[in-house]
């Protein structure tokens, strides 16, 4: 039987426990075990012209710093090319080099996210972001609103339908006469 280890009811409870040890990366050694060694390669994937211009269009997006510091030093840590502890001790030096990127580039990024909670996604740009990025769920979540409406719609039919009937009982009935 195969688990899906992504979602969260995907495997039993304990059963990383069964697994065979060693399996993942980042149960392996990292391969950085200093923070500056960590840095260095860091910055060293920025040399390549791809993953600058895609940091530097997010960043022109209004993804903050901090947003791509946490990616950078999370996805390091999944890959093993570090502990966490060393992910979270690179995330200064890190935040700083992109800003820097960033401005050499003319471009003033977003460092931190300091949005009130009033400011969350709308439920507009969810919908048109999953629209794109998960059709699947979008296409369940578009069928489930149709459903509840239909169902709305229905039930609003059958109360008219009631009191429609209620009043023509009332109406004829020899309780709703006058003396």
């Amino acid at each position: 039987m195969a688990f899906d280890k992504i979602t969260a009811i995907g495997a039993p409870p304990g059963n990383s426990l069964t697994d065979e040890p060693g399996r993942w990366p980042w149960e392996q050694p990292p391969v950085y075990s200093n923070p500056d060694d960590a840095v260095d390669y860091i910055v060293d994937q920025f040399d390549n012209e791809k993953s600058r211009d895609g940091v530097l269009k997010l960043l022109m997006a209004g993804i903050t710093v901090e947003e791509l510091v946490n990616q950078i030093s999370f996805k390091g840590f999944m890959n093993g090319y570090y502990t966490p502890d060393v992910a979270e001790l690179i995330k200064p030096a890190v935040g700083l080099y992109i800003y820097h990127l960033a401005l050499e580039e003319g471009i003033e990024p977003e460092m931190f996210n300091e949005k009130d909670e009033e400011e969350q996604v709308s439920d507009e740009a969810f919908f048109r972001i999953m629209k794109v990025r998960n059709p699947e769920m979008f296409e369940a979540m578009n069928e489930e609103l149709n459903r509840q409406t239909r169902l709305q719609g229905y039930k609003e039919s059958l109360r008219k339908e009631m009191d429609e009937r209620q009043q023509t009982v009332a109406q004829t009935s020899f309780l709703g006469m006058g003396e």
